[in-house]
């Protein structure tokens, strides 16, 4: 329990001054999770599931699962999906729904530039009993649960190879004290897909994650592409002062971890995905574990995949 409590503090701590949603390592297969103006982009009706394990071992560890479907109507003009989310930390449970839908309007022969927005609804339940506390006055002795609505709004532009992306979430703030409000999140993606040859291509891209309370979170990602169907790479993630300039931040690089991610495209259909995190910093024998699953689900015209997805 003294583990427990501990835990708890640190996070507590950690949110007050970081980066406060789910983490993903696997959002490169599924940007939806961090960008409404993704939903559609895949053409077809695509529905993911994931589940991440946070810190394996540490009693009271993040862990999140997620539900989100998505297509696309409307003569390939709007993107419409729904996402489920849960996410515990020790005690504290958040659970989300959220509607999404995006535009798409074609600006070239291959591009395509998305708006989109989010709204949902957010719920979040902090169990005191399961910390086992009796004699402090400012823990719950039992549960006490918030409902708040929530909106994100996105950009996104692609063609065959390239992404950018920006999107900002928790838009609508409240001040309530007895729970830790989630800061505004702003993200930034972009990446590109190489041919290295007729079978093995090369994607880099980015991730940088920014609130203007706390260093910037920032992810620098490299895969290779097997024949169109296996996805082999990984991910550095670590903080950076691009606009917070906190002197109580001495080396915000002690932040950082490594993923090494997979992605199998077993049938035109289905696609399984595992990504394996290590931390770089003085918790690094505590390793993360992410499964992700998802399914095509094609009109009976189709045969086959109409393009690779590359993002």
């Amino acid at each position: 329990m003294k583990v427990l409590y501990t835990l708890l503090a640190l996070l507590l701590t950690f949110a007050a001054s970081a980066q406060q949603n789910p983490q993903y390592s696997q959002y490169i297969f599924n940007s939806m999770v961090i960008n409404p103006a993704y939903t559609g982009s895949k053409n077809v009706l695509n529905l993911n599931a994931f589940h991440r394990s946070q810190w394996v071992g540490l009693e009271g560890a993040p862990t999140t699962q997620s539900l989100a479907l998505d297509g696309i109507v409307a003569s390939n003009r709007l993107g419409l999906g729904l996402q489920l989310t849960r996410d515990q930390i020790g005690a504290q449970t958040n659970t989300a729904a959220y509607a999404n839908a995006a535009v798409k309007l074609p600006v070239s022969a291959a591009g395509v530039l998305s708006l989109g927005i989010a709204l949902g609804a957010v719920q979040n339940t902090f169990d005191g009993a399961k910390l086992g506390i009796t004699n402090d006055p400012s823990i719950p002795s039992g549960k006490e649960v918030n409902l708040k609505t929530d909106v994100k709004i996105g950009m996104y532009f692609h063609n065959d190879r390239f992404y950018a992306g920006v999107s900002a979430s928790d838009l609508i703030q409240y001040k309530d004290m007895q729970q830790v409000e989630p800061e505004r999140h702003y993200f930034f993606t972009a990446g590109y897909v190489f041919d290295v040859s007729s079978f093995v291509k090369f994607k880099p891209s980015i991730l940088v994650k920014e609130d203007f309370h706390a260093p910037a979170n920032l992810d620098v990602n490299g895969f290779v592409l097997l024949g169109d169907k296996l996805w082999l790479g990984g991910s550095y993630r670590t903080s950076v002062n691009v606009f917070n300039k906190n002197p109580e931040e001495p080396d915000v690089r002690k932040r950082t971890a490594a993923a090494l991610i997979a992605e199998l495209q077993v049938s035109k259909a289905l696609r399984v995905g595992y990504s394996f995190d290590q931390m770089l910093n003085d918790m690094n024998g505590v390793n993360t574990h992410e499964v992700s699953v998802g399914y095509y689900f094609f009109k009976k015209k189709d045969t086959k995949m109409m393009t690779p997805q590359y993002f």
